[in-house]
């Protein structure tokens, strides 16, 4: 999938570190996939990944792809920079989508693409990969179609 042009968060903005954990989201991210973790032992879907699933507290876990289509289920639209990095970048819109084959699991991200498509909830979108660094290619989402 494309890269997004926007936002156009500056050289400096904080880049998410990898670790061994979520080490499989961030490879398959370079690879242009969106993947989910999954507890093996109950099925429930989480992200942001985490070591025990809430619900039965196992460890095992595996990853699945998800299509990276989903829907808003909120948004806000930031006009105040929160960091220095994040000046020439507002406004920006920062969405947190229900995707259609995870559960119900959310992912956050920022809403890209054309901007005469306003965000607003239910609005139907689609994961692109913007690679902010060799290593790290952040999900962000633009309108589906």
């Amino acid at each position: 999938m494309s890269a997004p042009t926007s936002p156009g968060f500056g050289a400096t903005m904080p880049v998410p570190k990898v670790e061994p954990l979520t080490e499989p989201f961030w490879a398959a991210a370079r690879e242009g996939r969106l993947v989910i973790q999954r507890c093996a032992d109950c099925g429930t879907f989480r992200h942001l990944p985490h070591a025990l699933c809430a619900r039965c507290q196992s460890a095992a876990h595996d990853w699945v792809e998800s299509s990276g289509r989903g829907r808003v289920f909120t948004y806000t639209v930031v006009t105040h920079p929160v960091h220095a990095a994040a000046v020439d970048a507002v406004p920006y819109t920062v969405v947190v989508v229900e995707l259609d084959d995870c559960g119900g699991v959310m992912v956050p991200g920022n809403l890209v693409g054309d901007p005469a498509v306003a965000a607003r909830v239910d609005l139907p979108v689609e994961v692109v990969f913007d690679p902010v660094t060799d290593e790290v290619w952040v999900p962000r989402f633009r309108a589906a179609g």
